[in-house]
């Protein structure tokens, strides 16, 4: 049987004590300086929250930003969806072929199966396919429901952000953040913490949005993969290389292109700048059938009929700025020097 979950209160004992509140975000790769000016603003239900870019680097940061406690807030209500899965069934189909081709993208770096790590392990998809391909798996998650939902499919799964000495030196062959270190409030840290756990040369799989490509130039303040303030950090190719060469870890593939983030990414944004609901089409589909928007059949329907018309367009976009080096998301695996 899977380990129970540990609790939040276990991995945040001082942020759960303390008020809730707002604080400042820092570049990670410089020396603490001075705040620099905005770079984007954004809205997210009806708050406003900038993000600025390091001079020196080029890191984007959002600053000021909810401190460990009250970001908990920005992860419940329908951000998982409402069912079983946070998707519709319809929905999870497609995105169980694209979990299996990040298995065999990931798994491929191994002459053999090994022990993977999937850090922000969501309902634990990507490491149920793991484990039938013959991995030792583990996952951790923020939030209780995602994690609950990988548990009921006997995923082992720990509550809150890796722990120094989670596991013993050199245990892990695989460690994987799939959309995830974008969220983590100091991701260098965590990197640390991951470092001694992974054998001499295991791998670290890396999937964040891409602050630097053409979907977040068109769209600013509005790009869908945006998603403050749960978005801490955006980072280019640039200084995710250089976070992860401080980390001790050196790059060995660097992908511009994901088929299920970039496609829809480009539909959405498109989308809102229509005259409809913001993301109408992606409430929909996550599995919250008790949502104002969903109710909204007249909005979801133009939403879908304006999507269908926008989608061959998106993904000649996804295919062709991927070619040139600035698809939306990007797609990296890392190995342990030394």
């Amino acid at each position: 049987m899977p380990p129970p979950l540990v609790e939040v209160s276990d991995v945040y004992p001082s942020a759960l004590d303390s008020a809730c509140g707002m604080e400042e975000g820092t570049c990670i790769l410089c020396p603490k300086g001075a705040s620099p000016p905005p770079f984007l603003h954004s809205t997210e239900g009806g708050e406003t929250f900038v993000y600025r870019r390091c001079p020196s680097c080029g890191m984007v940061f959002l600053s000021p930003r909810p401190d460990a406690a009250e970001i908990l807030g920005y992860y419940r209500g329908d951000y998982y969806g409402g069912g079983e899965k946070k998707f519709r069934s319809w929905i999870e189909a497609p995105r169980l072929s694209f979990a299996w081709r990040r298995v065999l993208r990931s798994g491929g770096f191994f002459p053999r199966p090994g022990r993977v790590l999937d850090i922000g392990c969501g309902q634990g998809t990507y490491l149920r396919l793991m484990a039938s391909r013959g991995w030792r798996v583990e996952g951790t998650e923020l939030a209780e429901e995602p994690a609950r939902r990988a548990m009921r499919e006997g995923v082992p799964v720990s509550l809150g952000e890796i722990r120094e000495g989670q596991f013993a030196e050199g245990a892990l062959d695989l460690v994987t953040l799939w959309q995830v270190i974008e969220h983590l409030r100091d991701p260098a840290a965590v990197l640390r913490r991951i470092r001694p756990m992974l054998r001499k040369g295991g791998m670290v799989a890396v999937s964040t949005p891409n602050v630097e490509g053409l979907q977040a130039r068109v769209f600013g303040g509005r790009w869908f993969h945006l998603d403050p303030p749960r978005h801490l950090y955006l980072f280019s190719p640039q200084t995710l290389t250089r976070l992860m060469r401080e980390a001790g870890f050196r790059p060995v593939r660097l992908g511009h292109l994901s088929l299920e983030q970039d496609p829809y990414g480009w539909v959405q944004g498109f989308l809102n700048r229509m005259p409809l609901p913001e993301d109408t089409l992606y409430s929909f589909l996550k599995s919250s059938p008790r949502s104002k928007t969903n109710r909204n059949h007249a909005a979801v329907f133009n939403a879908a009929l304006a999507a269908a018309g926008i989608f061959p367009a998106s993904l000649f976009l996804s295919l062709a700025t991927a070619w040139r080096g600035q698809g939306g998301t990007l797609e990296a695996y890392f190995e342990k020097e030394g």
